[in-house]
């Protein structure tokens, strides 16, 4: 009889702790923070992509990728990596920006003209990341 009522006991414990278990890791994702659980979303899709193409590489990069998410991502994190990548095209245009002023000193028109163009990719990409950085700055 103690060996039924044991056996039964543990049943018992084992049905209460599988929910638990499983809420538990409801819980981790739903507290994931917000920014994370857009940019796990993004690495979704593009795993997806890189699958359906047959690109173990990049499957295996993004698999990594999207470990470092579980595991390590923050909403600080993801803004000071776009704040990183804005301050990285400010530089960016700072240089071209340079480089145009030394073409125009020297007066050569075909360097003006790619300086000038490599000057307009490079303020393009900076308001790239600046709006990627306020369309993040919205989301918190």
């Amino acid at each position: 009889m103690t060996m039924k009522r044991s056996l039964r006991d543990s049943i018992s414990v084992i049905l209460l702790v599988i929910p638990v278990a499983f809420s538990q890791q409801a819980v981790a994702d739903e507290t994931m923070d917000r920014l994370c659980q857009a940019k796990a979303e993004e690495i979704q899709t593009q795993l997806r992509i890189a699958e359906e193409h047959g690109n173990e590489h990049r499957v295996r990069g993004l698999k990594k990728a999207m470990e470092g998410v579980q595991r390590h991502c923050t909403n600080e994190g993801v803004l000071e990596d776009a704040e990183e990548d804005v301050s990285e095209s400010m530089a960016e245009v700072q240089e071209r920006q340079e480089a145009l002023s030394e073409a125009q000193r020297e007066g050569d028109a075909d360097d003006i003209r790619q300086h000038s163009e490599e000057l307009e990719e490079a303020v393009m990409e900076l308001r790239e990341s600046q709006d990627e950085l306020e369309s993040l700055q919205g989301e918190q």
